[in-house]
């Protein structure tokens, strides 16, 4: 090694030489910030691994690098930068909320928090897939990339817009026992089976607002599907108890028969 070069600098100059090289010009490419989640609960024997980065393309598509796609979807970072002090940072990152759709994965998915990896990939766009450009990429290169590996440590805040997670390094977990589920306010059920009992011929979309079974079939010739797979396409819950109540209607009141709702009253998130 070169005397007073760190070591961490001749790791990356080793580790990923071109991106090295670019990261030392004084006018390099722009920097791309990718992100991975990787969930700790496999979905028929697959590993679910969640994709996002805070843009798109020239293209206006997702990027793409290392043959994998990263859709376009809300991202804040802060606290990754380390202390000359030696003391291990605690960052945060904050991923689009919209329509409650991490949140009800996460439940879904009964996310331990100390389980799920977020993994932070960082390359410069002259080295992303060629697919990302009209013309093509000479210097696509999925080797020039940093990575760095971070658990969640908790969930810092949590709305309709964004959910953040405070994140912590492998080395400072404690063994602690958590939850089997999420306190929260959506529900984890899958919809129509196991515990969500609703089978009726009504149809919503994920805001709560009804689809007519005449709307269904138009959705159902519009996108060449049978009436079933428009259904299962288009016939959705929005996960909280006011969309249980509007699915069973008949079953509060005099009646008194509990809904299937498998989410936590006093949970409810900011709208």
């Amino acid at each position: 090694m070169t005397d007073n070069i760190p070591q961490y600098v001749e790791d990356l100059r080793s580790a990923a030489p071109a991106y090295f090289e670019e990261l030392q010009k004084l006018a390099p490419s722009a920097v791309i910030d990718l992100f991975e989640l990787r969930l700790q609960k496999a979905i028929n024997g697959v590993q679910q691994t969640l994709y996002y980065h805070a843009g798109t393309n020239e293209l206006t598509a997702p990027v793409q690098f290392n043959g994998k796609t990263y859709p376009a979807v809300p991202v804040e970072v802060s606290g990754f930068e380390s202390s000359a002090k030696g003391v291990v940072p605690r960052p945060t990152v904050k991923f689009g909320n919209a329509n409650g759709a991490i949140s009800s994965l996460l439940v879904q998915q009964d996310l331990n928090p100390l389980r799920a990896e977020v993994v932070r990939i960082r390359t410069f766009k002259k080295f992303l897939d060629a697919a990302n450009f009209s013309s093509g990429n000479p210097t696509a290169d999925p080797d020039a990339r940093t990575e760095e590996h971070w658990y969640i440590d908790r969930v810092a805040d949590e709305n309709l817009q964004f959910v953040e997670f405070e994140l912590t390094a492998k080395l400072d977990l404690v063994n602690i026992e958590l939850p089997r589920r999420k306190v929260t306010e959506f529900c984890p059920w899958k919809y129509r089976g196991g515990r969500c009992t609703y089978s009726a011929n009504r149809y919503y979309r994920v805001d709560d607002v009804q689809i007519t079974r005449a709307q269904m079939q138009s959705l159902a010739s519009t996108n060449g599907l049978t009436f079933d797979e428009a259904v299962a396409k288009f016939d959705h819950c929005g996960k909280r108890v006011s969309s249980c109540r509007l699915r069973f209607p008949d079953n509060e009141g005099e009646n008194n028969i509990a809904l299937p709702y498998g989410g936590f009253l006093g949970a409810r998130v900011q709208a």
